[in-house]
């Protein structure tokens, strides 16, 4: 849970606290394991973590994935993290150019 709080901004914490602390350690793996894919996949440049989603959860390339119900929980589970994510990206720039303004 901490690699995920340490990715966020600091002025989104407590949305990003208030989403993790409602899921299962299984879940959480999930997402960490996620994220880690997610810089992996980076290198030198951003990466859209949407585009990585087919991928990581694919049955063929990992057997954990083989159950369909628990592939599409946590594939849910992932995207509403990165609407987590997103939301909270465009709030803090919102309150960037207010506060430049």
């Amino acid at each position: 849970m901490g690699a995920l709080i340490r990715t966020s901004r600091s002025s989104d914490l407590y949305t990003v606290l208030d989403f993790l602390q409602g899921l299962s350690c299984g879940e959480l793996e999930c997402l960490a394991e996620f994220q880690g894919a997610c810089l992996l996949e980076m290198h030198d440049q951003p990466v859209n973590p949407y585009r990585l989603l087919a991928e990581f959860f694919d049955p063929v390339v990992s057997e954990r994935w083989r159950n369909c119900e628990d592939r599409a929980h946590k594939t849910f589970i992932v995207l509403s993290w990165l609407e987590v994510q997103h939301t909270a990206q465009i709030r803090s720039s919102s309150t960037l150019a207010v506060h430049a303004a």
